[in-house]
């Protein structure tokens, strides 16, 4: 096989990809037959990594987590991406909810539901900026397992992988409860059934945790989840806090308008 030049950067390669950078030595022009094969690859990609890593997820969520720390990676969708789609699906789904009428309904005058509308603005935020909200509290989620599953071994950067795993489990229950939801949107039922998802989602994610730690002493990993919901809560309680002071400060020096929570 003769020496070849690669196209995208000019190293002397024999074979099929280039040694240097990895690109295919049959680089030809851009047609139908690319576009086709293309859209296969994407098409048996996802089938092959997205489906396989959700079904995996319900079924055995704990021992996939873990053989995929410890290598087992082929096979599944990269993790971050995983959160990232599922976040926006999320996002875009919550906007059929009819969340502005109940804001309004639970307002006794025009007053309170005037100071409701402030909920109301975060969540038109929240819907339109989803899955960066998801990416920017993911390191917070994973400090607070981290701190309290340190114990067990895996560090810092494996609970990031660990949380987007938990996370992206969360996000697909609420994708296949929303048929549900949508179908009660404007029924006294709503605001319950939407408080009730809580628990396969919460379940999921306990199930997730004592798999994954079940060589762990089941009571050990019981008090550390706890410790973990402490470390989130704390977490939160912090952000909310700082988030009013630095909100009020900013007001104090006129660079933000207080008016412009309540639209």
């Amino acid at each position: 096989m003769q020496p070849q030049l690669c196209k995208n950067c000019e190293h002397v390669f024999q074979g099929n990809f280039c040694s240097n950078c990895g690109q295919k030595t049959n680089t030809v022009r851009l047609n139908w037959h690319y576009l086709q094969d293309e859209l296969k690859y994407t098409f048996l990609h996802i089938n092959k990594g997205f489906l396989y890593t959700a079904k995996q997820l319900f079924i055995r969520p704990g021992d996939t987590v873990r053989e995929f720390l410890e290598g087992k990676r082929v096979q599944h969708y990269k993790p971050i991406l995983l959160l990232f789609v599922l976040a926006g699906l999320n996002g875009l789904l919550m906007h059929f909810l009819p969340v502005e009428e109940f804001i309004y309904k639970q307002g006794n005058n025009e007053e309170a539901a005037r100071q409701l509308k402030i909920g109301k603005n975060f969540y038109d935020w929240l819907t339109k900026n989803y899955a960066l909200y998801e990416l920017l509290v993911l390191p917070f989620y994973a400090l607070c397992s981290w701190l309290a599953f340190k114990k067990f071994g895996y560090n810092y950067i494996e609970n990031i992988i660990i949380n987007c795993f938990a996370t992206s489990q969360r996000l697909m229950i609420g994708v296949l409860l929303f048929p549900l939801q949508y179908f009660l949107r404007n029924t006294p039922y709503f605001l319950a059934v939407s408080f009730l998802t809580v628990i396969p989602t919460f379940g999921y994610t306990i199930w997730m945790i004592v798999q994954l730690y079940k060589n762990q002493n089941t009571t050990t990993v019981f008090l550390r989840m706890l410790l973990f919901v402490f470390n989130l809560s704390l977490f939160f309680i912090l952000l909310l806090l700082i988030s009013i002071v630095a909100f009020v400060f900013l007001i104090k020096l006129g660079y933000v308008d207080k008016s412009i929570l309540l639209g």
